[in-house]
């Protein structure tokens, strides 16, 4: 058992003690008390900007703030050690807030590193939440650049080609443009993205993640300050993580880096046995030493 074992059986489940339980509780409430109509429209205030609730604050309505969402969110954080993380109902719905809140100082122009997941480079394409977007290989991002570019996008590794990204070069070209990671296929067991100077790290939670196929949602890991943008975003658009598919996803964390080895030993026989058969052309593994170096494949 390593760290990072530990951290994700612990991860979000602080105070659970204190509460004399050892499951994390789930709190389906869509509403909350008001002590009064002044304190309820300070709370509505405080989350509706991107904040959390003060302590002794109401929580006002699920679709600004949940707790039991909330501790999935503290527990994606600590394994990509962010200093926050915002949950979605889906990798989409986080994508879409991340593109939205990239957007809000103007800057429309995003570069997007091919190959990407379908619908992330469908949406972009598509230019329906308002960006324009140039396509490039990694070795074009700096290129690529614009006055208003307010957002590069790479995913490492790529679903389903398994393309990898040096991440230091990258973050390097993107010079002070936020780089936003999709970490969906790697996870944190095998890669920490914000480790590499990159901005956001966004998560198909209901991927690896949850791990079980029964919970769908997406969850980005930040600063505090993008965070708060993010929680903005999600506040105004509504595409919020609802607890029960977060106590899911939550509880798919504690088993995740046991399951990504025995993952990762499954996909290295499997794909050992595909490079072997005279039927198959070609496999796409970065296992292999023919691959190209990433910050995680040689730790396989």
């Amino acid at each position: 058992m390593t760290a990072i074992d530990t951290l994700a059986v612990h991860a979000g489940r602080t105070g659970l003690t204190e509460q004399g339980v050892h499951a994390v509780p789930i709190d389906l409430s869509t509403t909350a008390p008001l002590p009064s109509v002044h304190d309820g429209g300070l709370a509505y205030e405080q989350m509706a900007t991107g904040g959390v609730p003060l302590d002794g604050q109401s929580t006002v309505y699920q679709r600004l703030w949940n707790p039991t969402v909330a501790r999935f969110e503290d527990g994606v954080a600590a394994l990509e050690g962010a200093a926050q993380a915002v949950g979605f109902a889906s990798g989409m719905a986080a994508f879409s807030a991340v593109l939205l809140a990239a957007q809000s100082e103007g800057k429309t122009h995003v570069v997007a590193v091919r190959p990407l997941y379908g619908g992330t480079d469908h949406v972009l394409a598509s230019g329906l939440l308002g960006n324009q977007v140039t396509f490039v290989k990694a070795d074009g991002v700096r290129d690529a650049l614009r006055p208003d570019t307010g957002l590069v996008v790479v995913e490492t590794p790529a679903n389903p080609s398994l393309d990898l990204v040096d991440l230091n070069r990258l973050v390097a070209d993107a010079a002070d443009v936020p780089v936003l990671v999709d970490n969906t296929f790697a996870t944190p067991i095998l890669q920490q993205p914000l480790k590499h100077g990159v901005a956001m790290v966004l998560h198909s939670a209901t991927k690896f993640l949850g791990g079980h196929g029964d919970a769908m949602g997406g969850v980005v890991a930040t600063s505090a300050e993008w965070a708060t943008r993010l929680r903005r975003v999600r506040a105004v658009t509504g595409g919020i993580l609802t607890p029960w598919p977060a106590y899911l996803l939550h509880r798919g964390l504690a088993t995740l880096p046991i399951r990504v080895r025995a993952q990762q030993d499954h996909a290295h026989k499997i794909a050992a046995a595909l490079a072997s058969h005279e039927l198959v052309a070609k496999v796409y593994y970065p296992g292999f030493p023919s691959a190209i170096h990433c910050t995680w494949s040689a730790r396989r």
